[in-house]
Formats: structure tokens, sequence, C-alpha cells
């Protein structure tokens, strides 16, 4: 009997084990996106391999504030791509003509962006928080130079105080389609010829940028 009750002893605590081995090490950060290419079986996982045959760039970015923008492009594949998040509530991708779309974020957390082609080809964008906005008021443009009419720049305004408005000098050389108020909007070119955007904070300090359009 003693003999017996030492075997059970050791095959529960064995157990125990096992139990922590596999129910203890989930990696919260990748938990939205296995959960999202079980939602979506027709989609190929590009984490499983070592192929890769659809590309996003950037292949990650940071956002520090709700309504950060970023631009992304795809390439490769079969065309026709579809554009998503692995967390919606953390921010939304829209699309901008089937290669490109524009990330927005609702709240300051990681995400994924997911694109695929009509095959089921993938590839992954990930989306971090970086550092917060600095005191001083300037514009960053990603990127400077638009080189053919369409294509977009996302424009982003650090330090200030909100909210800010942003406007364009000539409005027939590009525009904001998405709307001229955030921290970040999406600046699209019209025609060739550079063009000067401002953005104007909440106390009514504004600062310039020349955007390239050769």
């Amino acid at each position: 009997m003693k003999k017996q009750c030492k075997w059970n002893v050791l095959s529960i605590v064995g157990l125990l084990a096992l139990s922590l081995l596999s129910g203890g090490c989930d990696d919260p950060s990748t938990s939205e996106l296995d959960n999202y290419f079980e939602s979506h079986p027709f989609v190929n996982d590009p984490r499983a391999s070592a192929t890769k045959i659809v590309s996003v760039s950037p292949s990650s970015a940071s956002i520090s504030t709700v309504g950060s923008r970023v631009v992304f492009r795809a390439s490769g594949g079969g065309g026709g791509y579809t554009w998503d998040v692995s967390s919606s509530t953390a921010g939304t991708i829209t699309p901008s003509g089937s290669a490109q779309a524009v990330y927005v974020a609702q709240t300051v957390a990681n995400n994924e962006v997911v694109v695929y082609d009509r095959s089921g080809n993938a590839a992954i964008a990930y989306i971090s928080i970086g550092d917060s906005v600095e005191l001083e008021m300037t514009i960053t443009a990603e990127p400077q130079t638009i080189s053919t009419d369409g294509n977009l720049s996302v424009l982003t305004v650090s330090g200030g105080t909100p909210p800010y408005v942003w406007t364009v000098a000539d409005s027939l050389r590009g525009d904001f389609p998405s709307g001229n108020t955030g921290t970040s909007v999406v600046y699209r070119r019209y025609d060739a010829g550079d063009n000067a955007v401002t953005v104007t904070d909440g106390n009514g300090t504004s600062v310039s940028l020349i955007l390239s359009q050769p």
C-alpha cells in the first residue's frame, strides 16, 4: 500500500509540473496575433515559413499618442491585397489603394498589421509604443519627398499643446484626404511642385515644413 501511495504522489507532482510548463509560458504579446490566424485559417501565417512571398514596409513602426498614423505599403505575391489588424481596439487600418493603407492608433498600445494577397500569402508589420513627444514643437514627414501623384506622406507634430490643426499652402498640389486635425495626419500628393504644410497648436503656435514634390 505504501508503495502504491508513493507512486500516486509522484504522478500528481508530475502532472502539476506538466500543467505549469504547458500553461504558464504563454506570451501575451503574441496572443492577439495567434488568435487572428486561428480565426482566419485561409491566411497563411508568415511566422511559420522562412519563405517571404508578400512584404510590407515599414516592417515596424512606433506610436506615442492616440490618433498617430502610419502609412504601410505591400509588395510581392499576387496583388489584390487585404489589410487587417490583430487588435481593432488598439488601432484600425484603412486601405488607400490596394497596395497601401493607413494605420490609426485608437489607443497607445502594441498591435500588428496583417496584409495578405488573394492567395492568402501574408506579411506582418509590428506597431509598438514609442517615446513620448518632446516639448519643442516640430514636424516630421515620412517620406518628405513624394515623387508620384497619389502617394502619401505621414506628417507628425511633437511638442506644443493639443488640439492641432493642419493646413497646406496649395491644396491643388496636395491635401489631407482623411482630415486635418490630430497629432498625425496623412498628406496626399495631387500634382508636382513643392508644397508647404503648417500645423497650429491650441496656443496658436505654428510651425511649417516643405514637402518636396519633384
